[in-house]
């Protein structure tokens, strides 16, 4: 089989595995390395000193994987279900978490892709897959395979299925046919940055993490910043993704893991502020909030509310 054959073949054995998105780029240097480089420079990454240990990783994917080629890009959507979307506004927790782990979910997914790419389509070949924790510029490389354009809030966003999307990567050493890029649809569209009620988008494209509800809540391990408000949410936030017409008109998820659990559903600041440690254990199993630690959820209950999720 030739390069295009081999993509086409990996293509449909990823939509049968449920990515609603799926393209091939060339494992260059992502093309947002520099602007990623001045990001960090200005300390926008706050406590987030795990991107600065592996920046150089970042910009070298023959540093992940040497002899690498392609990187075959996925993505998997989590759009909420309609009864479940008026949530999102008022919702202490982000909905990327009201689900199963999506690195559990998306990594067993990725695992099976790159095992038939090595294993059936090109026996002997390497590949190395990626779900969000290792040091890959996955929205640069996901935008350059063709699965959306960086919008203004920084996420990826696709015309079809908006931005309640996961992503992950297979960086490998055969050589794909690539995709092309698409067209950045925002045009004057300011939403986003409207939405965001503490200002953290700075400018289209920029977002300053240390003034991010998500960050504050899920990344900033010490004491919060005085004066911080967290706007009614406990772990992440939707404001600026709920704000996004492309969201408003998308599909919901198909991926029956990403479906709320009942006890998610139930919650409200109130019920967070009171359980106990093996409460939150319990409450946070199997889910993306494990990476929280109680004293963290401790503080965010306890943290300033303003008006918008009040």
């Amino acid at each position: 089989m030739n390069s295009i054959e081999i993509t086409q073949k990996l293509k449909q054995k990823a939509r049968e595995l449920g990515f609603e998105l799926c393209g091939a780029t060339a494992a260059v240097p992502p093309g947002n390395y520099s602007s990623f480089l001045g990001w960090l420079q200005k300390g926008y990454a706050g406590e987030m000193n795990y991107l600065e240990r592996r920046k150089e990783e970042r910009g070298n994917p023959q540093s992940l994987l040497p002899g690498a080629k392609s990187v075959f890009c996925v993505g998997l959507s989590y759009n909420p279900q309609p009864q479940h979307y008026p949530l999102l506004e008022n919702h202490p927790v982000s909905c990327y978490a009201w689900g199963r782990d999506y690195h559990e979910v998306l990594g067993e997914k990725l695992e099976a892709l790159a095992g038939y790419l090595c294993g059936e389509l090109v026996p002997g070949a390497r590949a190395k897959a990626y779900v969000d924790t290792g040091p890959v510029l996955e929205r640069s490389y996901a935008a350059a395979a063709g699965l959306g354009w960086t919008g203004k809030n920084t996420l990826l966003l696709n015309k079809t299925f908006g931005s309640f999307l996961f992503l992950g990567e297979i960086l490998t050493d055969v050589e794909l046919g690539p995709d092309e890029p698409v067209e950045d649809l925002c045009k004057t569209c300011t939403a986003c940055l409207d939405a965001c009620p503490t200002g953290a988008l700075e400018e289209p494209g920029l977002l300053n993490a240390v003034k991010c509800i998500s960050y504050l809540t899920l990344e900033h391990r010490s004491a919060l910043p005085p004066g911080s408000a967290l706007h009614g949410y406990l772990a992440g936030c939707d404001l600026c993704q709920t704000a996004c017409p492309y969201n408003t008109h998308a599909p919901a998820g198909r991926e029956a893991a990403f479906q709320p659990r009942p006890e998610v559903l139930a919650l409200t600041r109130e019920k967070a502020s009171q359980m106990s440690e093996a409460d939150f254990k319990a409450f946070t199993k199997d889910s993306a909030l494990e990476r929280i630690k109680y004293p963290m959820w401790v503080r965010n209950t306890g943290a300033r509310v303003d008006s918008q999720n009040e």
